[in-house]
């Protein structure tokens, strides 16, 4: 992707990280975004810019707090005056007991789908129309489960795989949405699975070995700049897939659009 500008959350770690290494030899502007201080990842940092000649910035922002996506945003709209691809790879586990987030909310909730459809909105006045496009990371757990709108922050029934799986759903949910409402003359946007990989994230929940990070590097990449079947399409490594039956229920849509809009309304 020459001549790109790249925003990529949770990029310090896991599937982030190989992405990240990828992208700087064939990005001309790559905005990594991560919870830790630049201090923290500055020989990260170091080796992602010797991987190739982009330009490269940092920003520290940690999406357990709303306002910090706020201010992410602001920071990326000081940098650039467009964003060709938006990759919301930012995710966290679930919590071994149910967690609030900073603002009151479902922490894993927080972190891995209402942080990044805040931020989508943020970014879609830079995202370039027709040429533009928004890849969120999701996973294949979210075929396991029921979302329930009226309880999305799980005070009923809390597990960690099921926060993370029912986060994730709603990251599927949001790019079929998302994609009507910019129609066929704005940017594109994708939800992926990028594979069973193993990072830090899997094994805190699952008992299983995986792909290596760059296996799902790889599919993040190609979402982000390959071809793809439509917007609103879901991949599962790799391939085009259908999702959770409730992503393509309009009704459930509707409920989860309305509760998304009320918790994010404060930042918006």
């Amino acid at each position: 992707m020459p001549g790109t500008t790249v925003v990529l959350t949770g990029a310090t770690s896991g599937i982030g990280e190989a992405t990240a290494r990828r992208l700087a030899s064939t990005t001309g502007r790559l905005i990594l975004h991560g919870p830790e201080t630049r201090a923290e990842v500055a020989p990260l940092l170091k080796e992602i810019a010797t991987a190739g000649n982009t330009e490269l910035h940092y920003l520290q922002a940690d999406f357990d707090n709303l306002d910090d996506v706020v201010t992410l945003a602001a920071r990326v709209r000081e940098l650039t005056a467009s964003v060709d691809v938006l990759v919301n790879n930012a995710g966290r586990p679930g919590a071994d007991r149910r967690t609030l987030s900073a603002n009151g909310y479902e922490a894993t909730l927080q972190t891995n789908y209402l942080a990044a459809v805040l931020l989508t909105h943020r970014l879609t006045p830079l995202l370039t129309a027709r040429h533009g496009r928004v890849v969120h990371v999701a996973s294949a757990t979210h075929l396991s489960v029921t979302l329930d709108p009226d309880d999305i922050g799980l005070e009923h029934g809390y597990s960690p795989v099921r926060a993370y799986a029912q986060s994730k759903l709603a990251m599927v949910a949001h790019a079929r949405w998302q994609a009507q409402e910019w129609g066929t003359n704005g940017p594109a946007i994708v939800s992926i699975s990028p594979g069973v990989i193993s990072t830090p994230l899997l094994h805190a929940m699952f008992a299983v070995r995986g792909a290596s990070p760059g296996h799902g590097a790889k599919n993040v990449i190609e979402a982000a700049g390959g071809p793809i079947p439509h917007s609103g399409a879901y991949l599962d490594d790799g391939r085009p897939a259908r999702p959770n039956p409730q992503v393509e229920d309009p009704v459930f849509q509707g409920r989860l659009r309305e509760v998304t809009s009320r918790l994010v309304a404060d930042w918006l």
